[in-house]
């Protein structure tokens, strides 16, 4: 299993690339030479994708965490003055919501 951090990384570079998950690339992305961020493919994408948007139906805080966190690139600390909780709390939301992410991942790659 590949680490969940760096694939909800990737997941975040790869969804923030797009005018909506819904739409496929149209066009390939130009980017500077030195530029290494982790991008998925349309596939792999659209997996996390779906197992992020079911960790909003089972996690709501959990997920407007990851999603601030991975796709807008927001610190644990800035989304807990936000909320008005402990950076701590964030943290073990971010944890317990990355967890949930990987199980659906696993789970739908091994129904795939």
């Amino acid at each position: 299993m590949r680490d969940i951090r760096y694939l909800l990384t990737a997941w975040g570079n790869w969804s923030g690339s797009r005018i909506g998950t819904e739409y496929k690339a149209a066009w390939p992305l130009v980017t500077a030479s030195s530029d290494i961020r982790p991008m998925l493919s349309d596939a792999d994408g659209e997996i996390v994708d779906r197992a992020v948007g079911r960790l909003k139906h089972f996690d709501p805080l959990g997920y407007d965490i990851v999603v601030a966190y991975y796709k807008g690139k927001v610190s644990c600390r800035a989304i807990a003055r936000k909320i008005e909780n402990r950076p701590d709390y964030v943290t073990a939301c971010l944890a317990r919501a990355e967890a949930y992410v990987a199980g659906r991942v696993a789970e739908l790659l091994e129904a795939a």
